[in-house]
């Protein structure tokens, strides 16, 4: 008999679990609250039902016999694949080690006397008591949601002026009335793709990132592997490989983002998933060599795995800076795809649309994924990219 997986979401970024499940032969029950949802179309069985509904899931999973629950690219239902492996004993993240990695404050706690390098931080739960923390702390400071992903709610705060709006987004998106004020390290912000096994973490891709100009917490650009010194990686791999092991995650992936101030790498967070825009399912399989989602499935049914020894690749994620203003028509990128400088170019506007500056990870106009064999390889490429993909505009122009 088939082994049944229950991957709770179905969305676009989902989509690589999915097609690992099928890869290994395994049965694919997706489950999300649109009836539209991309999955729906590679599932085996597909399931209609609110992914915040706890008891609705275990239901399902109950009848579908489902022997892993896995829950991907989105932090919100780490928690749920937790309660439902809890409830039924199957392997995977647990209540507990889901909670570290997605509440920031639980994070924090965890990580204390483990020696890992954090920025200084308060829990806040009112406007005024976070005037008071950025105070203490100094600025300038971020203000944060507790749990949340993809920027919303992040803000970089330079004085007392702009704490109550920052507090006041944050709290917004938080939980349980609470926000966190964090000492902001001014530094190379990196990211760590990794995988874990038994126990065991392995890192497999590091990037440095770049960020909007206007909006200083939302990624720009990521570049795979970081121009950093041979140190200063060695540190950072080693940071983030304590961190996940600390946290607790036995099999699993993960992504993480650190600032590297003095050649110190500084933990902003870390999740139990792997990153988005094509990080988990593209860019880290293309550096590593690797079939991460599948050598976890495979672990986590309960065959033995030996991890094998990772290759080191290089890829560039950049996302596009277009002017604000009314688009006619997007050129260049059939051209790019077929000269073979980029993998994957997919544009969020049409013509008609009208362009906005991007508020935070939902909103970025467009992406472009860029594979190759360095650093020199993938910016060449990048550089060659930028030069031909053009937004024409309507009306006489950019706005």
């Amino acid at each position: 008999m088939t082994d049944t997986v229950l991957v709770l979401g179905g969305g676009r970024w989902q989509l690589g679990i999915i097609e690992a499940v099928r890869r290994l032969g395994l049965r694919a029950v997706v489950a999300d609250i649109a009836p539209d949802a991309p999955g729906r179309a590679i599932a085996d069985e597909f399931v209609q039902i609110d992914t915040n509904d706890r008891a609705g899931l275990l239901e399902v999973a109950r009848r579908v016999g489902a022997r892993l629950v896995v829950a991907e690219q989105t932090d919100r239902l780490v928690p749920v694949a937790g309660f439902i492996n809890d409830a039924l004993g199957l392997p995977g993240v647990t209540p507990a080690v889901a909670e570290r990695f997605t509440n920031k404050l639980v994070m924090r706690r965890s990580l204390e006397g483990t020696g890992t390098p954090m920025p200084r931080y308060r829990s806040v739960s009112t406007a005024v008591e976070a005037r008071e923390a950025a105070r203490a702390i100094g600025f300038p400071v971020i203000l944060k949601p507790l749990q949340a992903q993809s920027s919303i709610g992040v803000t970089l705060v330079h004085d007392e002026a702009g704490v109550v709006a920052a507090f006041e987004e944050a709290h917004g998106v938080g939980a349980g009335g609470q926000a966190l004020v964090e000492e902001f390290i001014d530094g190379l912000e990196v990211t760590v793709e990794a995988i874990s096994i038994d126990g065991t973490c392995t890192v497999l891709a590091m990037s440095e990132k770049a960020h909007y100009a206007h909006r200083p917490c939302v990624a720009r650009l990521l570049a795979y592997p970081p121009r950093l010194p041979g140190e200063t990686l060695a540190r950072l791999r080693d940071t983030a490989k304590g961190v996940v092991e600390s946290l607790g995650l036995e099999t699993g992936i993960s992504h993480a983002e650190y600032r590297v101030r003095d050649g110190v790498p500084y933990l902003v967070e870390v999740a139990a998933r792997g990153g988005g825009t094509g990080i988990a399912s593209i860019i880290v399989p293309h550096i590593s060599g690797l079939p991460t989602y599948e050598l976890v499935l495979r672990r986590l049914r309960g065959e033995a795995v030996v991890m094998p020894k990772p290759v080191s690749r290089a890829a560039i994620l950049e996302f596009f800076t277009f002017e604000p203003g009314r688009v006619a028509a997007v050129e260049g990128v059939a051209e790019c795809l077929a000269e073979g400088l980029a993998h994957r170019i997919e544009i969020a506007y049409g013509p008609g649309d009208v362009i906005r500056a991007a508020t935070d990870d939902r909103n970025r106009p467009g992406y472009f994924i860029a594979l190759g064999a360095d650093r020199d390889d993938v910016d060449a490429r990048a550089a060659a990219i930028k030069r031909r993909v053009r937004v024409r505009y309507a009306e006489g122009g950019a706005a």
